[in-house]
């Protein structure tokens, strides 16, 4: 019981961080310049700014109706359950957070706003939740398709800066472009750098040796049976997934058994599995 108990106090930590983050950006940032906002933001915003008829927190909270039902169907009980928590959280942070810096510099604004919330929605996502609004929609396009979350956001924020064209001034129109790639950006690398991963491949002469000290250090990896391209022979090649700060360990291990082995280093962004990966939890 306390386990769990400790388990949702954590997630919503992490859901009330990335709000708060993401609706700072938002409302210090993009409200002053009439930019517009990545997904269900960008939109209410849109209304916000032309209508003036509902607070900026209640049109958002409205847009999501429609969302939440998706979500339930595509995505799972406990993901919409802690989202419709962190939704409240933002719904209350941007319609009562007084923030607003008056920069000059707009394309400081949009540079500033699309890193923060970038980093806020990489911090929601973490959690078995989200703030709501669209990243329910990157959600669904990354488990039916597994497009990166930031890709996703990238076309769908697309079609909303295109209507955005017909409404606002064209300059505020690029700047938006700016700060909108700014996000994805910085979603895909903060979301999918979490866990640092090295994928490694390694061939020797000496691969059962190799085989048994790693073991012994506790090193997971699979033998791939594999044959040189030069000379035919039959060989051995070991792959494994290690944390970055492993790899000069590993890199002395393999030389230790076999001076001569050839080792090819990897970035391994996105790594599912049940111990080692950063595998969302939706």
């Amino acid at each position: 019981m306390r386990k769990k108990i400790k388990d949702a106090a954590y997630n919503i930590f992490l859901i009330t961080a990335g709000s708060l983050i993401t609706a700072f950006a938002i409302k210090a940032f993009l409200v002053p310049q009439e930019f517009i906002s990545r997904g269900a933001t960008g939109v209410a915003l849109m209304i916000s700014y032309k209508t003036d008829v509902l607070p900026l927190g209640v049109i958002y909270l409205l847009i999501n109706i429609p969302i939440f039902i998706l979500s339930l169907k595509f995505v799972s009980r406990r993901f919409t359950v802690y989202s419709l928590i962190g939704m409240g959280i933002y719904t209350l942070i941007l319609g009562f957070m007084p923030f607003e810096f008056y920069l000059k510099d707009k394309m400081l604004c949009a540079v500033i706003a699309g890193g923060l919330s970038g980093i806020g929605l990489a911090i929601s996502l973490r959690s078995y939740g989200s703030a709501g609004g669209a990243d329910v929609l990157y959600i669904i396009i990354n488990k039916l398709t597994g497009m990166p979350i930031g890709t996703s956001s990238m076309l769908i924020n697309t079609v909303i800066v295109g209507s955005m064209a017909f409404i606002f001034p064209f300059e505020n129109v690029l700047y938006t472009l700016v700060y909108i790639f700014i996000n994805m950006y910085v979603t895909n690398k903060t979301f999918h750098g979490f866990a640092h991963r090295r994928a490694v491949l390694i061939m020797s002469e000496k691969s059962d040796a190799i085989a048994e000290h790693m073991k012994n250090e506790h090193f997971a990896f699979t033998v791939i049976d594999g044959t040189g391209g030069y000379k035919g022979a039959r060989q051995k090649i070991l792959y494994s997934v290690v944390e970055k700060k492993k790899i000069a360990y590993l890199k002395r291990s393999v030389l230790e058994s076999d001076p001569k082995a050839f080792m090819a280093v990897m970035t391994a962004e996105d790594v599912t599995g049940i111990e080692i990966g950063n595998q969302p939890h939706w």
